[in-house]
């Protein structure tokens, strides 16, 4: 018999591990894969994909079914990773003073997407954007995959608009001679 997802969400507000177990298996995958981009390693990965789940686990009682399951996840998971990159922030993120900012143009370059999209693999692109600096690799995350707005990367990261959109185009700028640089 085949469980639904909505039998196994209601089994785990009901503390059975089990049901939690085929959850985290269905979804740790995936999440695994939104961990890494955010991540500069496999060992970070996986210790925000096991922090996030715990997280789920402790909190699913409060899913209340609205939007997708998965989403609900992601959001944890994008969230962990934030806090933890937010945690060593005062060793190694600087952000761009303002002098910087006036000197960065918005280059919203179409052909940057089009590029990527098709010259690259799936495993040169998350090579190149893990080895993006952590403000880079968060804020080009948050906007080019998860789709988040600036005033909404302003938000969680604590900067200004002006500051999210600078460091975005700088990310796609070190992302595209990343990428270049590899393929030669």
């Amino acid at each position: 018999m085949k469980t639904t997802e909505e039998e196994l969400i209601t089994a785990c507000k009901n503390n059975d591990s089990k049901a939690f177990k085929h959850i985290y298996d269905k979804y740790a995958p995936k999440m695994m894969g939104v961990c890494m981009r955010y991540m500069h390693s496999r060992v970070e990965a996986e210790d925000i994909l096991q922090e996030s789940f715990i997280k789920v686990y402790l909190n699913i009682k409060h899913y209340r079914g609205e939007g997708s399951f998965e989403g609900w996840i992601r959001r944890i998971v994008v969230n962990m990773a934030i806090n933890k990159l937010r945690a060593d922030a005062k060793k190694e993120l600087k952000l761009m003073d303002e002098e910087e900012l006036k000197n960065i143009t918005d280059s919203e370059n179409p052909t940057l997407n089009h590029d990527v999209e098709y010259k690259y693999s799936a495993k040169q692109m998350l090579d190149a954007i893990q080895k993006l600096s952590n403000m880079n690799r968060v804020v080009f995350n948050l906007a080019e995959i998860e789709g988040y707005s600036y005033t909404e990367i302003a938000k969680q990261l604590n900067i200004s608009e002006s500051t999210a959109r600078a460091t975005l185009s700088r990310a796609k700028s070190i992302l595209k001679a990343n990428l270049e640089k590899q393929s030669k």
